[in-house]
């Protein structure tokens, strides 16, 4: 894939994104047991919609290599609105030191950031009730205000 991933096709980030997932075992559990799993018995879903959803992620690959050349600092640090960042302890694809850091560069009405623990990407999948205490205690108080 070479050293510079604002290089790399789509097909590229979509196989450097499968190893990732499947070689750390926090998130290819969160995958396989809750992601998969729920879709899977969805009362909501049917076997046609997960093909699509399956197939939704494969389309999804064509925004990775605009998505990669986004500089999130140029764009600016200053927010008019609330910013909230939640997230996996253990995030291996956002990995929480740089998310941090841009959180705290952050200037905005009201703010938090809070990691979730033992759980990685799909946090708010893993521990939904973590995820809802959260946005009820952290959030909520602050839009309703």
């Amino acid at each position: 894939m070479g050293p510079d991933p604002a290089a790399w096709t789509p097909e590229q980030w979509s196989a450097r994104a499968k190893i990732v997932v499947t070689s750390d075992p926090l998130t290819y559990d969160t995958m396989k047991t809750v992601v998969v799993r729920s879709l899977w018995f969805s009362p909501l879903h049917t076997l046609r919609g997960l093909r699509s959803y399956l197939r939704g992620m494969t389309f999804s690959e064509r925004v990775a290599p605009e998505a990669v050349g986004i500089d999130e600092w140029a764009e600016g640090t200053d927010f008019a609105l609330p910013f909230f960042v939640f997230q996996g302890a253990h995030d291996v694809l956002t990995p929480p030191g740089p998310a941090r850091a841009f959180y705290e560069a952050v200037t905005a009405p009201a703010q938090d950031f809070a990691l979730i623990e033992d759980a990685s990407h799909f946090a708010s999948f893993r521990h939904p009730d973590r995820f809802l205490e959260l946005m009820l205690t952290r959030v909520r108080p602050t839009v309703a205000a």
